[in-house]
């Protein structure tokens, strides 16, 4: 009897194993969103740091949205030590394979327990790109307004990347002078007068804003924001190595829509992180 019951446990504990494993693989960009809608999924610290203390929000950005694609937690199991945290950040820079955070239940616990080193790590992430990649040219290049026809023709473009890519959708808001911030696009409607789309953003990582653009405006404004600003699509290539780190992980043709995503208007040049040291 005692070796039946063993059996029968064994046999459930298998199943629900699988059944999670086949849950996580099988998500689309619609699972996606509706996980980041959760606050326990979002990060638990503000963007900060950074070059001049400027911030790091598109590597912030970034880290958001490839953890919420590559993670898979097991509070169950004891804490990572530092190093290992480290291997796990590196790999969601990477977006070169799924991980496992153990001693965690969210995303948001884990950042905010490891709040120190996950910063660190998007200073030095921030700097390579900035230097190596020469992403800080792009980040003051684009114009923080345009002609109303422009700005319509920039919106449209935004939102062909939202129906036809896999979401949430980076964004950089380009803002008067040297200044540039980011967003993640979760949703966005189509309307009479223009566009309604909602954002998480890194300065406010736990809230959404829904942002409202007008045929006519010539830039975006929000009564949160001190700023107006240009959004420009940009680390849809990142969604590449997302896809092939599920299919690598899940042994199966996932996430089709990750297939030949359009590079946006942002792109690395080179690698994706400096080479780390083991």
């Amino acid at each position: 009897m005692i070796k039946i019951l063993i059996s029968m446990v064994f046999s459930l504990s298998l199943y629900a194993s699988t059944e999670t494993e086949d849950k996580f693989c099988g998500r689309k960009s619609k699972d996606i969103v509706e996980y980041l809608s959760i606050s326990a999924n979002r990060m638990a610290f503000r963007n900060a740091g950074g070059l001049f203390n400027g911030g790091v929000c598109w590597w912030h950005s970034r880290l958001q949205r490839s953890s919420a694609y590559l993670v898979k937690f097991a509070p169950e199991k004891a804490r990572l030590n530092s190093y290992q945290t480290t291997l796990v950040l590196r790999a969601l820079r990477d977006m070169n394979r799924v991980v496992e955070i153990p001693g965690f239940a969210n995303f948001y616990d884990f950042t905010k327990a490891n709040q120190e080193q996950i910063q660190s790590f998007l200073n030095d992430w921030q700097k390579f790109d900035g230097f190596f990649n020469m992403q800080w040219v792009r980040g003051i290049s684009g114009s923080s307004k345009l002609s109303s026809a422009q700005m319509e023709a920039q919106m449209k473009k935004v939102y062909d990347f939202y129906k036809t890519s896999p979401l949430p959708v980076w964004i950089m808001a380009q803002i008067k002078g040297v200044t540039s911030h980011s967003f993640l696009v979760v949703n966005m409607v189509s309307l009479p007068r223009g566009y309604d789309f909602t954002v998480i953003d890194s300065n406010s990582p736990l809230k959404t804003y829904t942002l409202h653009y007008q045929f006519g405006d010539e830039a975006i404004s929000h009564t949160s924001f001190k700023y107006t600003f240009v959004p420009y699509v940009g680390f849809q290539k990142d969604y590449e190595s997302i896809g092939s780190a599920l299919k690598a992980h899940c042994q199966t043709k996932t996430m089709d829509e990750m297939d030949h995503v359009p590079a946006g208007d942002i792109e690395l040049s080179g690698n994706t992180g400096p080479q780390d040291e083991e």
